[in-house]
């Protein structure tokens, strides 16, 4: 693969997709982060009721990648760290943030966090994401 384009089929924002999440974002211009509200359908649960961490990892990533873009820049993850604090219910709501912390040359870090609708936090995250052309 020589280069990467966006055909709106991304598993977690694209449009496209018929199974995807279809998660929209949008910036905080305040707090300089991107942000995304959702809940989880049943069969994105791990045990029952309680929504299964790959998910929350994905999501996390994907809103980190957005906060890269919204300041025009272009990324893969190279490492993606997720601190797990409580079980996600999926009968909440949720709150995801992304921001990017850091940028040297190629390399951007970016931290994450997903808060459910009582104000508690589920998960942080910290990313390593790498510049692409």
């Amino acid at each position: 693969m020589e280069q990467f384009n966006d055909d709106n089929y991304c598993f977690v924002c694209g449009t496209q997709n018929p199974v995807g999440l279809k998660l929209n974002f949008h910036y905080d211009e305040k707090n300089d982060e991107m942000i995304s509200n959702t809940t989880f359908p049943r069969h994105f649960q791990g045990w029952q009721g309680v929504l299964h961490g790959g998910l929350i990892s994905t999501v996390l990533d994907e809103t980190m990648i957005k906060a890269a873009a919204q300041k025009g820049l272009k990324c893969v993850t190279a490492e993606l760290n997720i601190k797990f604090k409580k079980p996600a219910l999926l009968k909440k709501e949720f709150t995801i943030k992304g921001k990017v912390k850091e940028i040297r040359r190629r390399i951007v870090l970016s931290e994450g966090s997903v808060v459910d609708s009582d104000g508690v936090t589920i998960a942080a995250a910290n990313g390593k994401f790498i510049t692409i052309d």
